[in-house]
């Protein structure tokens, strides 16, 4: 069982997740550039799940006002931190769980959620008609051959694009129409093997590693089998869903 509690206080204590690994390898890139290019500068937006509050502060000149939430209270504090600094007026902060928006219905244009749960149920409620949702999740196939290598992950025992079908269902279910999914998975490099223990500190991939006594046999024999010019060989492995509220 992965403890996603102390992922996220890690995360924080290193300064958020910005500080570790930008999301641009996916075949569409930056998360939140693409949806950059899908606002019109007049939305309200909730950013679920937004750490430290970079990528969402990015955001600031393209939308009316904006709200992010994160559950992990070191988090916020950064995130207003990182507001302050930046110098933005229309973006607040406030710790909230993603599973319970505490907003009243019909307050936001568009809702974003890279990496975090989503309750879509409670997501449509708070979407105005019309409005739209976009997320990015990490997908059952990310860093394969690593979990392969060890027999256990984030999601191993998942086949690849159950997550999607089930998030797919969940949203249509929950009112969601127009629902369209990306799905992609392309070459990542470690370019050593500390950056590579770097990401089993501050990600959930191989949960508790080293904690296993054969951990470091395992490590060492996947870092010589995947070894390339590029550094040691992994894999990134995303899905994005688009969707929205009908306006009637």
């Amino acid at each position: 069982m992965i403890n996603y509690k102390k992922v996220y206080e890690k995360a924080a204590r290193s300064g958020g997740w910005s500080k570790k690994q930008l999301d641009k390898t996916t075949k569409w890139g930056d998360f939140y550039e693409l949806v950059k290019t899908k606002l019109q500068g007049t939305e309200v937006v909730l950013d679920i799940g937004t750490a430290e509050g970079n990528r969402f502060l990015a955001l600031a000149k393209q939308i009316k006002k904006g709200v992010g939430i994160d559950l992990e209270p070191a988090m916020i504090r950064l995130a207003n931190k990182n507001k302050q600094a930046a110098g933005v007026l229309n973006i607040v902060f406030k710790r909230m769980d993603a599973e319970h928006l505490d907003f009243h219905s019909e307050t936001f244009d568009v809702i974003t959620v890279k990496h975090s749960p989503i309750n879509f149920k409670d997501a449509f409620r708070v979407l105005r008609p019309g409005g739209r949702l976009f997320t990015q999740q990490v997908a059952e196939n990310d860093k394969w051959n690593l979990k392969k290598a060890f027999g256990r992950g984030q999601d191993y025992d998942r086949m690849p694009g159950t997550l999607l079908k089930l998030y797919k269902a969940q949203a249509s279910k929950a009112g969601f129409q127009k629902i369209k999914s990306k799905t992609s998975s392309i070459p990542h490099y470690f370019k050593s093997k500390q950056k590579l223990l770097d990401f089993f500190e501050k990600a959930p991939t191989i949960p508790e590693f080293g904690k296993h006594s054969k951990d470091d046999e395992v490590l060492e024999k996947f870092i010589t089998k995947n070894r390339s010019q590029q550094g040691i060989k992994s894999n990134t492995a995303r899905f994005f869903l688009e969707m929205s509220k009908p306006k009637d």
